[in-house]
């Protein structure tokens, strides 16, 4: 009797080797805007959060002419965490393979609302070009090409 139940929680939640296979792609597909990925079992309505995060004050310094001038203008990385239970998680892990294009967009724009919610992304204009891909493939159900400047996304230069 428990196991439909147990059977039924399964299929709403990621497994561990499904969580690796799409740890590897967010590496890959986030190469330089992150540090790292991991699963967390922390967040309820949330896809991801970022952690290990330098604050707005510290970015903000690395970014004068006195840090470059040291040397120190890189911020750390970013440590996203996911949600395996979230249904974003789950069809990204679907659609990675079949809509590579798509998958990347969206994990671009999963890691920008992290980054909007942890109050660390300082050009959500950067954005615009990725959501609008995203909005056209959402109501088409094409793949889309990624916008020119979808790569960065994120941090200021």
């Amino acid at each position: 009797e428990d196991k439909a139940g147990e059977k039924k929680k399964q299929e709403g939640k990621l497994t561990r080797e499904q969580c690796e296979e799409l740890m590897a792609f967010l590496r890959t597909a986030l190469d330089t805007r992150l540090s790292d990925v991991d699963t967390t079992t922390r967040l309820v309505d949330s896809p991801a959060i970022v952690s290990e995060h330098d604050s707005a004050v510290t970015r903000r310094m690395m970014q004068m002419e006195e840090f470059k001038a040291l040397g120190i203008s890189k911020p750390s990385g970013h440590k996203l965490l996911i949600n395996p239970s979230h249904p974003l998680i789950i069809e990204l892990h679907k659609v990675r393979n079949d809509r590579p294009a798509v998958a990347k967009l969206v994990a671009e724009q999963l890691m920008d609302n992290a980054m909007i919610a942890a109050g660390i992304l300082d050009h959500v204009q950067s954005m615009m070009p990725r959501l609008t891909s995203i909005l056209k493939s959402a109501l088409t159900h094409d793949d889309v090409e990624s916008p020119p400047s979808a790569g960065g996304g994120g941090d200021a230069k």
